[in-house]
C-alpha cells in the first residue's frame, strides 16, 4: 500500500520537502511508517525514535487529519491512500 508522508518539523529539509510516498505492507501503522521513513532517510531516527526505540512523546501524527492519540496513537493502522502528517510539538504559554 502507499502512505503519503507530509513532515512540518524543522528536519523536513532532511527529506524531500513536497512530501514523500512510502510503500508499506497492507496492515502497517503508524509506527512501521515512520520506522520506513527512517530507512529511506537515516539522519532523522534520533528525531523520531528516543534510544529504546520509542517514538518520542513529542511527535504528533495525524492520519488524514485525524489526531493518532485520539485512535490507537503510533498502533493505528493505515489503508492505502492514507495521508500521514507529522506536526512539531504544540506549546503554549
Amino acid at each position: 500500500m502507499r502512505v503519503r508522508v507530509e513532515i512540518s518539523f524543522s528536519f523536513k529539509r532532511d527529506v524531500d520537502p513536497q512530501g514523500v510516498v512510502l510503500e508499506l505492507p497492507d496492515g502497517a501503522d503508524v509506527r512501521a511508517a515512520l520506522r520506513g521513513l527512517v530507512r529511506r532517510y537515516p539522519a532523522i531516527e534520533p528525531r523520531l525514535f528516543g534510544p529504546r526505540g520509542e517514538v518520542h512523546r513529542h511527535i504528533n501524527a495525524l492520519v488524514n487529519g485525524q489526531n493518532v492519540a485520539f485512535k490507537k496513537g503510533f498502533g493505528t493502522i493505515l489503508r492505502d491512500g492514507d495521508g500521514l502528517t507529522l506536526l512539531p510539538p504544540i506549546g503554549g504559554g
